[in-house]
């Protein structure tokens, strides 16, 4: 389980003022109580991407965030990806927008699991 802070996400809220979606993404996990996955599945349920079955959920299986996380690996693991993160956050997602098949609610998400993790080391078998 990740958790995020309330003033890691007012940071967030501030760095990614310009994205709607991503305000309510961040609305949603501050309603979570900061738990980065529930709210990701939270998110997914609402969209339909996901049963909301989750009391039969495997606990040994990968979260529905690092799913995604996976899925985006090919865009995240390149130097033109770093390069915007060090841009800050609002560039990163407006990079993901543009090069991902998921929206800004998701990607929000995503972004803050990827700050939360080394992301050269997840990267290091790309």
């Amino acid at each position: 389980m990740t958790i995020v802070t309330e003033s890691e996400i007012e940071r967030y809220r501030l760095q990614l003022a310009e994205y709607p979606d991503a305000l309510k993404a961040l609305d949603v996990l501050e309603d979570c109580e900061g738990d980065l996955e529930y709210a990701a599945e939270t998110i997914a349920i609402v969209s339909g991407e996901l049963k909301n079955d989750l009391a039969e959920k495997d606990p040994n299986q990968p979260s529905l965030l690092h799913k995604q996380f996976e899925r985006l690996r090919p865009h995240i693991c390149t130097q033109a990806f770093k390069d915007v993160l060090n841009q800050g956050s609002g560039a990163a997602l407006g990079w993901l927008i543009t090069a991902a098949i998921y929206s800004a609610l998701p990607l929000t998400l995503i972004l803050i699991y990827i700050s939360t993790r080394a992301l050269d080391e997840f990267c290091k078998d790309c």
